[in-house]
């Protein structure tokens, strides 16, 4: 199983917009065959702060969650203030 830490950093002033776009996109991730975790979470230190845990079956299930991204059509831009910053991770236990 493979877990990803992504961390994005809002706009001044932009983290809990970019916190419940986050969640509305949570809510058809979490469908997607594969997917067994889509966690949105919004920094208590820094509100402009988001991060995100996901949790794929594989590969090939982070695969088709990129490419449903791109389905979905998500665009951050107006919400980031740089790329996001990610971390792979291999579920142990």
């Amino acid at each position: 199983m493979l877990a990803i830490v992504a961390k994005l950093k809002a706009q001044p002033g932009k983290g809990a917009e970019l916190a419940a776009r986050m969640a509305e996109i949570a809510v058809k991730v979490r469908t997607e065959p594969g997917n067994h975790a889509y966690a949105v979470h919004q920094s208590s230190a820094d509100a402009d702060v988001v991060m995100i845990y996901e949790q794929y079956t594989d590969q090939e299930a982070l695969n088709a969650h990129r490419q449903h991204m791109k389905e979905l059509g998500v665009d951050l831009s107006g919400l980031l203030a740089g790329r996001p910053e990610l971390e792979f991770f291999d579920v142990r236990g």
